[in-house]
């Protein structure tokens, strides 16, 4: 089984902050058939192409998929569908943002009513970045808090058993000050809101980030020529300190944190991204988008496709970034192949199962890219309470997640 992503890039306007490959829709609706139909193209290839054609989980993400209409995504749904063996899909799953309401209370009812007894779950997440309509509005987000508690209120009556709802926010490290100086998070209400959001376990799981893993220099220089001026600069300790108590909101909430940035009541975490850190097989198709295979997962037809000659434990490679060179069928970009040795296979392994909560197994298997001394410095990491360890396991506590860095630049011989 292997996972399969489709991105959609076009957004109703472009974020600030996002360095993703998008596009405004109202620039490009002559765009979208034939994206779709390039698309649908390209799924039917890879499917001649694989090994085990059957499929572990869907995701639609990248841009804001629901701006291309219910319709056209059943339809794409429904194609992937004759394609590929989905009896056994564990998860159906949508990046959405909250806006136009009105049309993404819409398309989750129709999509409901397609495929709630198809799948047992479908997961809707959507991206409501911040409660500050300071944030929002340099940011060029299309909400203002006020808009997005009503938004959260219509969404609670369309919650059914099979689906998942998750909610993104970004610590973008900009605090206010009060008459006496005192810095503040949002507003008061604002904040309340949040607080109370997460304590009714309406949301099945958060996606909290930090700013810096949007690397888009528009939102990082000032630039006197826009309308408004960026004297916001924020620091990456005020960053951190806005994660840690949106973070500590959550976790008090009676979320576990399942991974660096993601948080789930129980049985809720994403399947699908629990793919890409467990380095599972999974096919990204859309513009710049990529994907990784494991050796069993190649085919010989895959690999003359792909014009390479040997696959030791895995392959990574993506998309044409250009739009027009996907329109026309110019489907990978050769230079980025990068095949894993067993040595590469084993860094990336390790660095990503320690995001986890799952527990990093057999250590001594990955001797060879640890530094000569990781025994004694995990002995003593466990004594600081740091890491759990126990001889051939390990997982980090939730104070060392947000040092992870450290902690990896410490034990591992090679990144």
């Amino acid at each position: 089984m292997f996972s399969l992503y489709l991105h959609i890039p076009f957004c109703q306007s472009k974020c600030n902050y996002c360095a993703f490959t998008s596009f405004p829709i109202w620039e490009n609706l002559w765009f979208i058939d034939a994206y779709l139909g390039k698309l649908k193209e390209e799924i039917e290839c890879y499917w001649k192409l694989l090994w085990k054609p059957s499929l572990k989980t869907l995701y639609i993400w990248w841009g804001t998929p629901n701006l291309i209409w219910a319709d056209k995504l059943i339809d794409l749904i429904s194609f992937v569908w004759t394609c590929f063996d989905v009896e056994d899909l564990w998860e159906l799953s949508f990046e959405f943002n909250p806006y136009p309401e009105e049309e993404i209370y819409s398309i989750i009812q129709k999509i409901q009513k397609v495929f709630w007894k198809k799948f047992p779950r479908v997961r809707f997440s959507f991206g409501i970045q911040s409660f500050d309509n300071e944030v929002l509005q340099l940011s060029w987000r299309k909400s203002s808090f006020i808009w997005l508690v009503d938004f959260l209120r219509w969404l609670r009556p369309l919650k059914e058993d099979n689906t998942v709802f998750n909610f993104d926010f970004i610590a973008f490290g900009k605090w206010n000050k009060s008459k006496k100086w005192n810095k503040y998070l949002w507003s008061q209400p604002a904040l309340d809101f949040f607080h109370d959001f997460a304590f009714s376990q309406f949301a099945d799981s958060f996606s909290l980030y930090t700013l810096e893993l949007f690397d888009n220099q528009n939102w990082k220089k000032k630039d006197p020529n826009k309308l408004i001026s960026w004297a916001y600069f924020w620091t990456d300790d005020e960053i951190y300190e806005e994660f840690s108590l949106l973070k500590n909101i959550i976790l008090d909430a009676w979320y576990s944190r399942y991974e660096i940035s993601n948080f789930a009541l129980s049985w809720k975490s994403s399947i699908h991204n629990r793919v890409y850190w467990e380095m599972d097989s999974y096919l990204g198709l859309w513009l710049n988008a990529s994907s990784f295979l494991k050796n069993n997962d190649i085919s010989v037809e895959l690999q003359q496709f792909l014009w390479i000659s040997e696959i030791w434990e895995g392959i990574r490679f993506r998309d044409v970034n250009l739009l027009k060179e996907f329109i026309d069928w110019i489907t990978f970009d050769k230079t980025s192949f990068e095949i894993l040795n067993k040595k590469d296979y084993l860094i990336e392994s390790f660095f990503l199962w320690l995001r986890t909560d799952r527990w990093v197994k057999n250590l001594s298997k990955y001797n060879e890219i640890l530094v000569s001394n990781y025994v004694e410095k995990l002995h003593s990491y466990a004594e600081e309470w740091l890491v759990n360890y126990n001889d051939e396991t390990l997982q980090l506590t939730d104070d060392w997640m947000d040092v992870f860095n450290a902690l990896v630049t410490d034990i591992m011989d090679e990144i």
